[in-house]
C-alpha cells in the first residue's frame, strides 16, 4: 500500500503575465515533501516580488506590478499558494537566501536498490540496481518501479504468474554524488579507478568509474570521485555506501578516456 501523502509533489508556476495562453502556466514536479514543494513556491513568489522591487516603489505600485508582470505558484492537491502571503512579502523585502528558490528544485540523487520480488506463489527473483530519482521511494514507488524487471525475470525462467506482488528489500540506500565543475567550463572524460580495503567488514576490492571534469582531477575533486566509487562497491554489498568512510585507498589511477561520463552531472 502507497505511504499516506506518496510523493511526488508538484507546483504549478503561474506567469501572471501570460495568463490564460498555453504557455501561461507550468509545473515543477518531484518534491519528495510537502514541506520541500512549500518552501519552493514561497521563495519563488518572494523572488518575483523582489524583481520588480525599486527604489521609492510604494507598497500598492509592487503589488499592482506583481499581479501583472510576476509569478504566483501552487501547490497542488494542497491549500498553498504563494500569493497567499503577498503582503507580507511586498511590505519585508527578502534577503538573497529567502528568494534563491533554483536552490530548492527537485535534484536528481542517485540510490540503490536489492530487492526479492515474490508471486502470488511466493516464486521470487531478485531484482533492483542503481537508479536515479528526485525523491526516496517508499515501499510500493520500488515495486510499482522495478515490478516490470520482476516480470521480465518471471518469464525467462518461465515462472509464473510473471507478477511480482510481494517484496523483500534487502538493502536500500542514497549514494553520494559525483564533484560538480564550475559552470561554463569544457569537461572531459576521466577514468578514476581505486583499490582499497575496508578492514572492518574484511572486504577489499577494485572500483571505477568515468567522470566528467574539465582538467585532471585531483586534490577534492579527486577525493570525492573516490569515494563514490567506493561507496557504490559498499552499497552492492550490502553493507551500505557510509562504509566508504572507513575504507583505506591502496592505490588511485586517473586516466584521459573517450568514453561518456556514467555519472550524469543534470
Amino acid at each position: 500500500m502507497s505511504d499516506p501523502g506518496e510523493p511526488p509533489f508538484t507546483v504549478l508556476v503561474f506567469d501572471m503575465a501570460r495568463t490564460g495562453k498555453p504557455d501561461g502556466e507550468h509545473q515543477i514536479s518531484g518534491f519528495g515533501t510537502l514541506e520541500d514543494a512549500t518552501a519552493y513556491a514561497i521563495a519563488r513568489v518572494r523572488g518575483s516580488v523582489e524583481e520588480l522591487r525599486k527604489p521609492g516603489i510604494t507598497a500598492a505600485e509592487l503589488r499592482q506590478f506583481w499581479s501583472i508582470h510576476g509569478e504566483d505558484c501552487t501547490v497542488l492537491n494542497s491549500p498553498v499558494r504563494g500569493s497567499d502571503l503577498l503582503d507580507l512579502f511586498v511590505a519585508t523585502p527578502a534577503a538573497p537566501a529567502e528568494r534563491n528558490w533554483q536552490a530548492l528544485a527537485p535534484r536528481l540523487r542517485r540510490f540503490r536498490a536489492g530487492l526479492l520480488l515474490s508471486n502470488d506463489n511466493d516464486e521470487s527473483v531478485w531484482c533492483g540496481g542503481f537508479f536515479r530519482a528526485t525523491y526516496k521511494l517508499s515501499r510500493q514507488g520500488l515495486l510499482d518501479r522495478f515490478g516490470t524487471d520482476a516480470t521480465a525475470i518471471f518469464v525467462s525462467k518461465g515462472i509464473t504468474p510473471a507478477v511480482a506482488t510481494k517484496m523483500l528489500v534487502s538493502g536500500y540506500f542514497e549514494l553520494p554524488d559525483p564533484p560538480y565543475p564550475p559552470p561554463g567550463v569544457t569537461l572531459r572524460s576521466w577514468k578514476v579507478e581505486v583499490g582499497f580495503v575496508c578492514h572492518d567488514v574484511k572486504f577489499g576490492g577494485d572500483a571505477s568509474g568515468v567522470f566528467a571534469w574539465p582538467d585532471e582531477p585531483v586534490d577534492w575533486a579527486l577525493r570525492t570521485m573516490q569515494f563514490l566509487l567506493m561507496a557504490d562497491m559498499m552499497a552492492m554489498r550490502g553493507d551500505g555506501p557510509d562504509w566508504a568512510n572507513d575504507c583505506d585507498v591502496l592505490s588511485v589511477k586517473v586516466t584521459e578516456t573517450d568514453a561518456a561520463p556514467e555519472y550524469p552531472l543534470d
